[in-house]
């Protein structure tokens, strides 16, 4: 028996483990690809000058140590979140991709300023067999098996950003009690003095905050005042169509009372590495009366919390029926495309509800004024329809038939995948036995007694085998299973009205894309699998 035999051992061969990438292998490689990384903090012209001496200190230093500088991918981004920075995002995909093998920078703080951040991007290189090089410190990841060197250039470069922030904080803070504005963006109806130190009226938007403010006192919900704005093309600061939570945002911020508020939020790390907003303790907030001109008094502002608090509570207490929409987030109009929310209404006696759909139009785009449709009569319709499309029995028995055959044969064929290795690391120990014991290593009981239990394993693993063969060759048409689940299909189908509702939820958001409505309740539904 001279064939050579590879033994693998069942932790490699029953588990799905990727292939060691060991970057220390190219190390005294020459013309091995490097993606070159370079930061900024912000476009100003002489952090932008910066980025063309970092080009060329990269490739010089490439060209001298034999390597090819192949990319760059440049971040203008201050902060230290790597995650956040599209060009690092690309640069981890193309080290994956094999498109590069190895990183450069001409700083370990211009990868970022965060120990976390730099230990993941060395780990996620290494991960994938490429390296990392910085400059300035000499340091190689190649070289650095412990990550000692690193976490200490790491932690010098986490202590620098925080001195750095630190020196910015105070100016800010001491803007901040002298009542300057640290905004580079000011509130809608606002604008920066000339000389960037203080919030001046911007007087025709201020004329649309006024007229906002004064609707909302006439009654005017949120979204009405949305619709009109819209409808009038009058644009917000940011978005290209004016939101209810915009409405919100504007009616309640202090800062149309001539008050500015600074350090009553700050950034943290969450357990999972993502950046997060919190709000900080209110005795640490900077508030400042009088800061600039007010656009609303302080009796007009107490109004509107009030009314908000009010139709707030009114909200809560009208939605504490048990009431869920079906078709919710699926159902448009036919004619504009906008998406058809659910509403409800209380009889005169306030002893019943009455649900609807309704196209708000809430862009204006629509060619009709608002429309309403009956929640029940629409929801039987879609149901009605999904019967009819599945109204053929013997074409649904033959889909799940088939399904299920696929499924189960899929599992069956990774039972039997587990099944036949395991077989054959039996038989390899049947012949190690076997030769220990020509060579006088093991005793004869000894022997008998291990292959008593080898036989044993190898029976039961020989009938498994046969039993999976036998079921794959002769199908599942005898299945008690299958035929159940037939039969619980067709009946929920045929009574798909009277089912409860988390059945026809499940049905109906595994089966519909979206469904267009007219105002005639005609329907076009258009299904997942289409």
């Amino acid at each position: 028996m001279n064939d050579k035999i590879d033994y693998i051992p069942p932790l490699v061969s029953c588990n799905n483990l990727s292939s060691f990438a060991d970057s220390h292998k190219t190390l005294g490689k020459s013309g091995l690809s490097l993606g070159g990384y370079i930061r900024i903090s912000t476009k100003k012209e002489a952090q932008l000058t910066s980025i063309e001496n970092q080009k060329k200190i990269l490739k010089e230093w490439a060209n001298i140590n034999g390597y090819n500088l192949t990319k760059f991918y440049i971040d203008i981004k201050s902060g230290s979140f790597s995650y956040l920075r599209n060009e690092m995002q690309l640069l981890k995909q193309d080290v994956k991709s094999k498109v590069i093998e190895g990183v450069i920078a001409k700083e370990i703080s211009r990868t970022s300023r965060d120990i976390m951040d730099i230990l993941e991007l060395k780990r996620n290189l290494e991960s994938h067999g490429a390296f990392f090089i910085s400059i300035k410190e000499n340091y190689d990841s190649r070289t650095d098996d412990d990550e000692f060197l690193l976490i200490i250039y790491a932690a010098l470069a986490q202590k620098e950003r925080k001195t750095t922030a630190g020196r910015v904080k105070i100016t800010q803070m001491l803007k901040a009690r002298e009542g300057k504005t640290n905004v580079p963006s000011p509130a809608f109806g606002y604008k920066l003095s000339s000389n960037k130190q203080h919030l001046v009226i911007d007087n025709e938007k201020a004329k649309i905050y006024r007229l906002i403010v004064e609707k909302f006192l006439d009654g005017w919900g949120q979204l009405k005042i949305c619709k009109w704005l819209n409808q009038e093309g009058v644009l917000p600061k940011r978005a290209e169509h004016w939101h209810t939570n915009t409405i919100k945002s504007i009616l309640i911020n202090p800062v149309y009372l001539g008050t500015t508020i600074y350090n009553a939020t700050t950034l943290i790390r969450d357990s999972s590495g993502k950046q997060k907003r919190v709000v900080r303790p209110q005795e640490e907030w900077i508030v400042r009366h009088n800061t600039h001109p007010p656009l609303i008094t302080l009796q007009e502002y107490n109004q509107i919390i009030d009314l908000i608090e009010q139709r707030k509570k009114k909200f809560c207490k009208e939605w504490t029926k048990e009431k869920k929409y079906l078709l919710s987030g699926i159902l448009y109009c036919s004619i504009c495309k906008g998406k058809i929310y659910g509403g409800k209404q209380t009889s005169p006696n306030k002893l019943k509800y009455f649900y609807y759909y309704v196209d708000q139009n809430r862009y204006g785009i629509c060619n009709t004024k608002t429309k309403y449709w009956n929640m029940e009569r629409v929801d039987n319709s879609v149901l009605t329809e999904i019967k009819n499309f599945f109204k053929d029995k013997n074409l649904i028995t033959k889909i799940i038939t088939e399904k299920y055959i696929h499924m189960n044969k899929n599992i069956n064929d990774n039972h039997l995948k587990y099944l036949k290795t395991n077989l054959n690391s039996i038989l390899i120990a049947i012949k190690k036995q076997q030769e220990a014991y020509e060579k006088d290593i093991i005793s004869i009981d000894e022997y008998s007694t291990r292959m008593k239990e080898l036989r044993n394993q190898k029976k039961e693993f020989t009938e498994k085998i046969n039993l999976i063969n036998k079921v794959n060759e002769n199908g599942f048409d005898s299945d008690k299973k299958l035929k159940f689940i037939i039969e619980k299909v067709l009946n929920t189908l045929e009574n798909l009205e009277k089912a409860d509702y988390n059945v026809k939820e499940f049905i109906v958001t595994k089966l519909i894309k979206s469904i267009e409505i007219s105002k005639d309740y005609s329907i076009k539904i258009h299904f997942t699998f289409e």
